[in-house]
């Protein structure tokens, strides 16, 4: 009889633990709501008899152990012996956390031996209805485990992050992809070549040979459609399920409102959308830290929501739905809202060299102030608030995951944070442009609006030049600026480009075309260009960088004023005037008209007595080669 092997069942072993783990978070909190839902009771007392049963079979004591001693403390339960207090409640949901801790030791190890002896402590103290310590639980070891999952460090292992294979291993996908980019790429160049070859053929006098391009564009447009069609599935292979990230917010909620005491109804929607796995691992992050913010800064106490007429219960709910090739997030509280005020005092207190700007900044203008690292409005701090944990980390996960935040919020009626996330990072879709000699692309999701530059219509303040859209002044600075090249362009455009609620023009020398195209991360040699966030290549096989525009919004606002009048006087053209004298109109006409054509102011004088006033009451530059001195 062959030797039984438990390795063949781990994989199967983890992820239905980690069901029943989830079954009974979410049980927990419906009992100590209802103290009599005997269902409830019995459905949690199955599920933990079904790991420990588990967990002995595959020969694994600490979940064993673990799960027989919460066991026996809801045995106490059912038989009345002492009710669901919010010390059990909190047992319970450290206890679901200590055991996905063995979980990840046996994905990583084979084995689940971790530090248990405080919560058996624990187990036994409350089955037996005396007073057991939580903080026992967070001495040494356990404390330091603890500390990693409520602390949501950037790079910590996760659940998450240990999901290595769906099916196929992702190595061999991501090997896969690159080798279908490679193919794109290639299709590219094929098809920029048959068009040169179209060109040379419509130029000769051949007539049977036109027929070939027609059947060879047929067979590429087919070839492209398989393509990407065979690109887009492979993508899909390795995309996850967003309901893996969401799903376990709820028992973070419930653990987090126990320690400050607030009563709040948490409200998470069931999808079937799928994202990609570098971007799920940021967003698990991301909303946890949005929801924190919820409950410690947005949702009152029971007794201030009294005094205001509200249920005396918060609500957070979050909402997605699928738009084109994002998915857009919401979280949203029914709390007190932004206090504008409070954040303009503290923003005045922490920033002095600003208190000008920020006196007569608008509310849109002050929500900047929220994301940046350390800005806090609460005076003492909290459970939550007093670990430094803010919405900075939300700021740089986004800029990581090419998302963009919206924030909506209205006084004593609550908060909306907007996201707006791509499904994937694999693509990107975008606009080619053209900055001096160099070529860009801006991605989509920051863009708001494109329009000409018509310098007649720009303001000027205070150094600074200004274009007015949909009723608001929005500071212009050009892109050639910051990359040390001269304006070239008479046709320069205008794109205008939004983020954190801040908006800025960017004027470009021109556009190409807007592109859904594979990205590639920098080269090292790049890597140190924080103005740049990936490459794509274009159909000539160029190398074209992708600018990442927070980090351009953030220099660009960095310029002086000084520097920007230096830079537009410099690309300025010289309006030179040249000074048309002869005695026929007819020439002069003539001559008024080429000068003119080519960018010069003319005066008219029809001798040589006409000419000496205008010289001595206007300024004139005498002759065309002086005048030529234009960029």
């Amino acid at each position: 009889m062959a030797a039984f092997s438990k390795e063949a069942f781990i994989s199967g072993f983890i992820a239905e633990t980690t069901e029943h783990l989830e079954t009974i978070d979410s049980d927990i909190v419906t009992l100590k709501k209802s103290q009599k839902d005997y269902q409830v009771l019995a459905e949690i007392l199955r599920e933990l008899h079904t790991i420990k049963g588990s967990a002995r079979m595959l020969g694994f004591p600490t979940i064993e152990s673990l799960s027989h001693g919460l066991e026996d403390v809801f045995k106490g339960v059912r038989e009345e012996k002492y009710e669901v207090t919010d010390h059990i409640v909190r047992l319970t949901l450290k206890t679901s956390e200590r055991i996905k801790k063995a979980l990840d030791a046996i994905h990583a190890t084979g084995s689940d031996s971790i530090e248990i002896s405080a919560y058996t402590e624990a187990y036994t103290k409350a089955s037996a209805g005396l007073f057991f310590s939580l903080e026992s639980l967070e001495d040494g070891a356990e404390k330091e485990d603890s500390e990693e999952v409520l602390q949501w460090k950037d790079g910590e292992a996760t659940s998450l992050e240990n999901i290595t294979s769906i099916r196929i291993d992702l190595n061999r996908i991501n090997e896969i992809v690159r080798a279908f980019n490679n193919i794109i790429i290639r299709q590219f160049r094929f098809k920029h070549q048959l068009e040169e070859l179209e060109e040379k053929i419509n130029s000769s006098e051949g007539v049977g040979v036109k027929k070939f391009p027609r059947q060879l564009k047929e067979d590429l447009l087919l070839t492209e459609s398989a393509i990407f069609d065979t690109q887009h599935r492979l993508l899909n292979l390795r995309m996850l399920p967003l309901e893996i990230v969401l799903s376990p917010l709820r028992k973070e909620i419930d653990s987090e409102t126990l320690k400050l005491g607030k009563n709040i109804e948490f409200s998470v929607p069931t999808t079937d959308f799928m994202m990609d796995k570098a971007i799920l691992e940021k967003l698990r992050d991301i909303l946890l830290h949005i929801v924190r913010n919820c409950i410690d800064h947005g949702i009152e106490s029971p007794e201030r929501r009294k005094e205001l007429g509200k249920d005396e219960t918060g609500h957070i709910q979050i909402k997605a739905q699928q738009i084109s090739n994002h998915i857009v997030i919401s979280v949203s509280d029914d709390g007190q809202g932004i206090q504008y005020e409070k954040v303009r005092k503290r923003a005045e207190l922490l920033y002095p060299k600003q208190k000008k700007d920020i006196e007569t900044m608008d509310n849109r203008g002050l929500q900047q102030y929220l994301f940046l690292s350390g800005f806090s409005t609460t005076e003492t701090p909290t459970q939550l608030s007093g670990r430094g944990v803010g919405l900075d980390v939300v700021r740089d996960h986004m800029e990581k995951i090419k998302g963009r935040i919206r924030l909506h919020t209205k006084e004593n009626e609550g908060t909306t944070f907007e996201l707006t996330i791509p499904l994937t990072l694999a693509t990107q879709q975008g606009l080619f442009i053209h900055a001096g000699q160099m070529k860009f692309m801006v991605p989509s999701h920051y863009i708001t609006e494109i329009m000409e530059l018509d310098k007649k219509k720009l303001a000027i303040m205070q150094g600074q030049s200004f274009v007015t859209h949909r009723g608001q002044l929005i500071p212009v600075y050009y892109l050639s600026s910051i990359i040390g090249q001269e304006s070239h362009s008479d046709n320069s455009s205008i794109i205008i480009v939004e983020y954190l609620e801040t908006q800025i023009a960017i004027v470009v020398d021109s556009i190409d075309q807007y592109e859904n195209v594979v990205v590639n991360p920098l080269p090292p040699i790049m890597q140190a260009m924080h103005s740049l966030q990936g490459i794509v290549y274009d159909e000539n096989y160029a190398i074209i960088p992708i600018l990442n525009i927070p980090d351009i919004m953030s220099r660009m606002k960095r310029l002086l004023a000084y520097d920007i009048k230096k830079y537009e006087t410099k690309n300025k053209k010289r309006v030179c005037t040249v000074l048309v004298v002869d005695d026929s109109s007819t020439t002069r006409q003539i001559e008024q008209t080429i000068f003119e054509t080519d960018g010069y102011h003319v005066e008219i004088a029809q001798d040589g007595i006409d000419a000496l006033d205008k010289l001595k009451s206007k300024h004139i530059e005498i002759g065309r080669a002086s005048c030529r001195e234009r960029v």
